[in-house]
């Protein structure tokens, strides 16, 4: 079977047009947006999607044996720019998340998703197990989890920590934990997470926003309060709300309350989406990022590889939580964490992360044998 067959596999050609399609509505969303804020952000994020798939069709075109052997030290390599990043990174809102390159500005924290991916993958792949595995032979691959983990939250960044945390133990799960060594590990984590919040681990503001999504769930008959007064997951989640089930015109979105809602481009881009196309439009929207991840689950289990395998499962749960996370805590259903949409959210490094995944998922898509 030639390359150009194995692109027309349905699933391949599913996940490739559920990528390009949520590329096109973002920068549909950020023209909305930008006529709100007189920004040019979709100009620059139209730049970053080219450079993305041009850096993806690289990755899909480089040799599988150099992206293993590579994968340590690009993980190596993320973990040291993570170290400058809080020496030398430029402060944005009292966080230290990105390095100025130029006239670009890069946060390796994005990248260092991918590059936990590739390291999990290869010492997963490097080690065999005939049964599930015990909590303590699991150091090593916590440690690569780990000390990112706490060099992001250092900057602070509460969500991108998180979601390398959880890209991370999607992969061990993938491999297989004893029953025993899970609930060990869940007792620990929770435990980690009320010895956190005691000694100060977790900053004063995210502490609030914790507080202020509880005090949002077990309030009940508040009234309405002025646009003015709202914060901004209420103002998001009005904004969702007002849009029903089939969306409003731009002129009317663009006179509701968005004007006053924050980073509308970034972390809530999916708000001003909801109040334009209602209910059903982000429904589509959401398919569409249920092929992203079918499409990555589908490699997964047809792949003949254990490093490929791991691989896809890792892309897969990267685009799935940072979704997840983000749906959540716009329609209110989970605190404010600081995570953008995959691909949709304004952002280059971020973009060029999930479309280097993307075409590491082609480059296994091309190397199938047979369908």
């Amino acid at each position: 079977m030639s390359a150009l067959q194995r692109l027309r596999q349905p699933w391949t050609l599913a996940g490739l047009l559920c990528t390009l399609g949520i590329c096109a509505l973002a920068v549909d969303n950020l023209v909305f947006t930008d006529s709100l804020m007189s920004t040019t952000y979709h100009r620059t994020q139209t730049i970053w999607f080219v450079l993305g798939l041009i850096t993806a069709g690289l990755a899909a075109a480089f040799d599988p044996i150099y992206i293993r052997r590579l994968s340590m030290t690009m993980y190596q390599a993320m973990v040291v720019l993570l170290g400058l990043v809080l020496l030398i990174g430029r402060e944005i809102n009292y966080s230290k998340r990105w390095i100025e390159i130029g006239p670009a500005t890069l946060q390796p924290s994005e990248f260092t998703k991918l590059a936990v991916i590739l390291a999990v993958a290869d010492w997963f792949d490097k080690r065999r197990a005939t049964q599930p595995w015990r909590l303590r032979d699991l150091w090593q691959p916590a440690l690569i989890i780990g000390v990112p983990f706490v060099l992001i939250n250092r900057e602070p960044d509460l969500g991108t920590s998180l979601v390398v945390a959880l890209i991370g133990g999607s992969m061990i799960l993938y491999e297989g934990v004893r029953g025993r060594s899970l609930a060990m590990a869940a007792v620990a984590a929770l435990l980690g997470v009320s010895l956190s919040w005691q000694v100060g681990l977790i900053h004063d503001y995210q502490k609030g926003r914790a507080e202020a999504w509880y005090q949002s769930v077990i309030e009940e008959n508040e009234q309405p309060k002025p646009a003015s007064q709202r914060t901004q997951a209420e103002q998001a989640l009005w904004a969702v709300g007002s849009g029903q089930l089939v969306g409003r015109s731009d002129t009317e979105a663009r006179q509701s309350v968005l004007r006053h809602l924050p980073f509308m481009h970034t972390d809530f881009a999916l708000a001003p989406f909801a109040a334009r196309f209602g209910l059903f439009g982000s429904l589509g929207l959401f398919l569409l990022y249920g092929g992203m991840i079918s499409w990555a689950l589908h490699l997964a289990g047809k792949a003949e590889d254990r490093f490929d395998a791991l691989m896809a499962v890792g892309i897969a749960a990267l685009v799935f939580w940072q979704f997840f996370i983000n749906a959540g805590m716009v329609i209110g259903l989970l605190p404010v964490v600081g995570i953008t949409l995959p691909l949709f959210s304004y952002g280059g490094s971020s973009a060029l992360t999930v479309l280097v995944g993307c075409g590491f998922l082609v480059n296994m898509a091309l190397r199938r044998k047979g369908r």
